[in-house]
């Protein structure tokens, strides 16, 4: 009778698990992307990089070019079932009702601009000025 319990017990949590590791439309490293250096950045993307590097936003993981997207996108915390362990990041478009997985270890910022996400290769670049001209970026193109 235990045996049962304890397999009826494991099926549920294996259930419970797969739903919530596909709580999302798409996954951003299976987006169309390409990667760039710094200098081939959209201008006002640079700007936003370099008003972060001197202490603007270091903690945000999402970093807006433009204001109007604020109201439109958002960055929630998926965490596993089991603690408070962050798993993924979904990123919502509340207008498309579209949600993109964003891997917990992809370095931040995240900063969105005109449909596009540009993540850089390393985490940490605002603690090192020099570091953000030499980085390369992900600009991955949203759906």
């Amino acid at each position: 009778m235990k045996m049962k319990y304890l397999l009826f017990i494991l099926l549920i949590l294996s259930i419970i698990s797969c739903a919530v590791d596909y709580d999302y439309d798409y996954r951003i490293i299976k987006l169309p992307y390409q990667e760039l250096s710094y200098e081939e950045l959209p201008k006002d993307v640079k700007i936003l990089f370099h008003a972060a590097s001197i202490g603007k936003t270091k903690k945000d993981r999402l970093l807006f070019v433009d204001s109007t997207d604020i109201s439109t996108f958002y960055l929630k915390e998926t965490e596993t079932i089991s603690g408070p362990w962050v798993v993924y990041f979904k990123l919502i478009d509340s207008k498309k009702q579209i949600s993109y997985r964003i891997e917990y270890s992809l370095p931040f910022p995240y900063i969105l601009y005109q449909n596009k996400i540009y993540i850089p290769e390393q985490a940490e670049v605002f603690y090192n000025k020099e570091k953000i001209y030499s980085l390369r970026y992900m600009e991955y193109t949203l759906k």
